[in-house]
């Protein structure tokens, strides 16, 4: 895999990897990693692995969240869109509608000075 090597620390231990993602992303992953670590292992007494593995959750729990709020986005994007095109083919309807009482009128009103016009002769 190409990518940028960055080394990482995490619970004191430096990892050597790479990846396709800035080196300053990568060391702030790591630091928000770390430090939640940190805090599982002080908060109670939880080895490294229990701790890793309680991590692991919470993160995939978030991700399949994040999942489920991205897709309730996009299904009311797509309403929002929906309602949208809607809206613009009534305004093209009414703006049709208004053009063609427009000529209507124009046409009444021509016929009828016309109609006084003549009567005036």
């Amino acid at each position: 895999m190409a990518g940028n090597r960055v080394v990482i620390t995490i619970n004191g231990v430096r990892y050597p990897i790479r990846s396709m993602e800035e080196p300053a992303y990568v060391h702030k992953l790591a630091e928000e990693m770390d430090a939640a670590l940190r805090e599982l292992t002080q908060q109670g007494n939880l080895s490294l692995s229990e701790a890793l593995v309680l991590l692991g959750l919470e993160y995939l729990d978030n991700y399949h969240k994040a999942e489920q709020n991205l897709d309730n986005m996009r299904s009311q994007l797509s309403e929002y869109l929906e309602d949208a095109a809607k809206a613009r083919l009534e305004r093209d309807e009414a703006r049709r509608e208004v053009e063609r009482l427009e000529r209507l009128l124009k046409n009444r009103e021509a016929a009828a000075s016309g109609s006084h016009s003549s009567g005036n002769h």
